[in-house]
């Protein structure tokens, strides 16, 4: 494979930084509906969050080539604070499809319901972009933020990320 000369050995800093305040104002809306409906569904939505990040460490992080260094989301560089680094070759090994997405959706999906309930218990303009928000980041953010901004500059995709190619795949087929 010929080497991209658009790949990144550290991502810019811009990328990281739209990459997380998308992330967390996708994680802000749905805490802040939650906690509407009743401050308890909030706490556990963001032990949630949580527990899919270090889903995401364990199984991604500290596998991939970025490892200790600045990455799109950043996370390879917290990852070598908290963790061994692991097998890279598990990072290529995992399938991915549309169903392993779900747990990782469910951070936009449960954002939207929470909106939805809300919205139908009386008309506001902020709870309906709040509950909409999600789904735009969703359907409009992430293909830009992995299809243009990530998987196109990152190294990791060149050695195998199955992430990448299910993006990749995707922005193919719109052009």
């Amino acid at each position: 494979m010929a080497k991209n000369p658009g790949v990144f050995e550290r991502f810019p800093a811009s990328t990281v930084l739209i990459f997380n305040l998308v992330n967390l104002s996708v994680f802000a809306c749905g805490i802040y509906l939650l906690y509407l409906i009743w401050p308890v569904l909030a706490v556990l939505f963001a032990v949630y969050i949580a527990a899919m990040e270090s889903m995401v460490y364990r199984e991604g992080c500290r596998n991939c080539w970025y490892y200790g260094k600045r990455c799109m989301s950043g996370r390879g560089c917290l990852a070598k604070m908290f963790m061994k680094k692991g097998d890279p070759k598990k990072f290529s090994e995992k399938d991915v499809s549309a169903k392993a997405f779900i747990p990782s959706s469910l951070i936009s999906v449960v954002p939207v319901i929470a909106g939805i309930y809300l919205f139908l218990q009386g008309f506001d303009f902020v709870l309906l972009g709040i509950g909409v928000w999600p789904i735009i980041v969703m359907f409009l953010g992430n293909p830009v933020i992995y299809g243009e901004l990530s998987c196109p500059h990152c190294k990791q995709s060149e050695l195998g990320c199955p992430v990448s190619e299910f993006f990749m795949k995707k922005a193919k087929k719109k052009k």
